[in-house]
């Protein structure tokens, strides 16, 4: 859960930009501007690896039985969070603009993945339109950066919280428990980048915006790990969990 590793270090950042994370012992001297390098690195790693080797990501977990929905929504998923580190490495007075254009690219570059899941190609690629249209409207000033902040937000609620209703609307497959779980990953990411660039448009530092949502992401991980991780048929614990217990 790199997101649960990040919360407190995400605090931090919130509270005391500038000053470096105390902690016992003495100072660890993660100040606001590694964090985020750091967490912008970390989260473009992992979109990478369950992009890659969805397969492999998931038996980090313990899923070690898989199944072609699950995986092709893990990559979903990694595309989001890939997406998501590169809002993250923007410029802060670009990001909301910036992210209309990336989430055109995820959109179009995660399409064999999501063609492969049943939704269509006009679905993917008019979303894709739209999401160009209004990234280019919104440099230019000529659309409120709320607009894309509602695409981010509202789709996120709705692909986390509402996955039959989404699958339904879009008449794709029928998803799988594990393919359920994933999907709600992909709408976890969406919703974090929306809290990040909705701090932003509030005035918000980008210190305050990356912690606000990195706490938000923390408290989607542990949901995801006790609510569905654990309650998976196939989950094994790790080695070091099943010798403790």
């Amino acid at each position: 859960m790199y997101k649960v590793l990040l919360v407190l270090a995400s605090a931090a950042a919130i509270k005391r930009p500038q000053r470096a994370l105390a902690v016992r012992g003495g100072e660890l001297g993660l100040n606001a501007e590694t964090a985020i390098t750091f967490g912008t690195g970390l989260l473009g790693l992992s979109g990478m690896y369950a992009y890659v080797d969805p397969k492999g990501n998931l038996e980090q977990y313990g899923i070690t039985k898989t199944d072609a929905s699950g995986l092709d929504n893990m990559r979903w998923a990694g595309a989001q969070q890939l997406t998501g580190a590169a809002i993250l490495a923007a410029d802060p007075e670009q990001a909301v603009g910036l992210s209309g254009y990336y989430a055109a690219w995820q959109l179009i570059a995660s399409a064999p993945a999501t063609l492969a899941t049943g939704f269509p190609k006009a679905a993917i690629y008019g979303w894709a339109a739209v999401c160009a249209a209004l990234g280019k409207k919104t440099l230019s000033g000529d659309v409120s950066p709320w607009a894309l902040v509602a695409v981010w937000g509202l789709n996120g609620l709705q692909e986390h919280f509402m996955q039959d209703q989404t699958v339904e609307m879009y008449g794709a497959n029928k998803q799988t428990k594990l393919g359920k779980s994933m999907f709600g990953l992909a709408g976890q990411q969406m919703i974090c980048t929306a809290t990040y660039l909705a701090c932003l448009v509030k005035g918000m530092s980008q210190a305050e915006a990356f912690g606000i949502s990195w706490a938000v992401g923390g408290l989607f991980g542990a949901k995801w790990a006790f609510t569905e991780v654990c309650n998976t048929a196939s989950y094994r614990p790790p080695p070091i969990l099943r010798t403790l217990s």
